[in-house]
């Protein structure tokens, strides 16, 4: 009679778990059907033809759910380079699951919809080039603990960045270049030891940069603000950020001298600081001049990218490429 009872209530909680996520695979459904009843253009009619009720969703197009029978649920969603035209229904909150998201190269229009920020595992966020509108919540940046990725670049967005960005710990890549951002940088961002790439070039930012701006931003790799509405003088403990090996700061208001310091990133690979009013010139360990600055010129006032290299003798050396366009956007 007890081993009845144990084998009646263990087979309970199995069908209760089975249900559990049988009705939880039924969310992800509507919320799926819920986006393609948002797409008004589908070019290649990818959407139309896949996404039909007659096949499992972890078989459509875009879709990839996870390896384990019991959580078939999806857990990435790429509609990348579409040609999608459509918005982002709330319903795509109830994809609980969802770890990545690639939106990014299509025409979605409208604001980021509040309900995602229902997705805590998140970890990936590409939404870029597209026509989004709206500005960024707080409340998406603070429920969202595991995100790593985060670009929004060639939208509309506007606002400010919220402060909570200080709360994705494990924030490596913040790409909101080409938008309509605004105000000040939050100190939080610069707190965050995990970050390494800080893309805002070409919005309308303003203020200082802090003087410690480098004392967290120890894996940073690259850092773009060109385009942008910022002012003072360039700290000179940008030097403590080692790892930087691209930095775009031209065509802004920056003034005073061109911090020496610059000159002890050893790993910087590419370097814009035109059109600011900025004087001085950049040495080498060696103390050898790499290049000078006066009156805010590059070679013909010019947005010019300098790709400094290595040569044998450790002493870092300067050279005029064929192009003159900003890469790594």
């Amino acid at each position: 009679m007890e081993r009845m009872s144990i084998f009646l209530f263990k087979l309970t909680i199995a069908l209760m778990i089975l249900n559990f996520f049988s009705v939880s695979a039924s969310e992800d459904q509507h919320a799926l059907d819920a986006i393609r009843a948002q797409i008004t253009v589908d070019p290649s009619g990818l959407l139309s033809k896949n996404w039909t009720p007659n096949a499992s969703i972890c078989t459509w197009t875009g879709v990839s759910c996870g390896s384990r029978i019991k959580t078939q649920r999806v857990i990435a969603l790429d509609l990348s380079d579409m040609g999608l035209v459509g918005r982002i229904p709330p319903q795509i909150g109830s994809l609980s699951f969802l770890t990545s998201l690639d939106l990014s190269n299509n025409s979605f229009h409208g604001q980021i919809p509040p309900e995602m920020m229902q997705l805590r595992h998140l970890e990936r966020v590409y939404m870029g080039h597209n026509n989004l509108t709206g500005t960024l919540s707080p409340l998406f940046l603070d429920k969202m603990p595991s995100l790593k990725s985060l670009n929004l670049s060639y939208n509309s967005l506007n606002g400010n960045i919220p402060e909570e960005i200080g709360n994705l710990s494990e924030l490596q890549d913040l790409v909101l270049n080409n938008n309509q951002f605004s105000g000040l940088v939050p100190q939080t961002l610069f707190n965050q030891s995990s970050i390494r790439r800080i893309q805002l070039s070409f919005n309308s930012f303003s203020g200082t940069l802090p003087d410690d701006m480098c004392d967290q931003l120890v894996k940073l790799r690259l850092f773009f603000i060109s385009g942008n509405k910022f002012t003072g003088p360039i700290p000179s403990s940008i030097n403590k950020c080692r790892q930087l090996r691209y930095l775009s700061m031209s065509t802004n208001n920056f003034n005073g001298s061109i911090p020496r310091e610059i000159g002890n990133l050893t790993l910087l690979k590419e370097l814009f600081l035109g059109e600011n009013d900025l004087q001085g010139m950049i040495l080498s360990p060696t103390h050898r001049i790499v290049f000078k600055l006066t009156n805010n010129l590059f070679w013909e006032n010019s947005y010019i990218l300098y790709e400094l290299t290595h040569i044998p003798t450790n002493m870092l050396t300067i050279k005029k490429p064929s192009h003159q366009v900003e890469s790594h956007s």
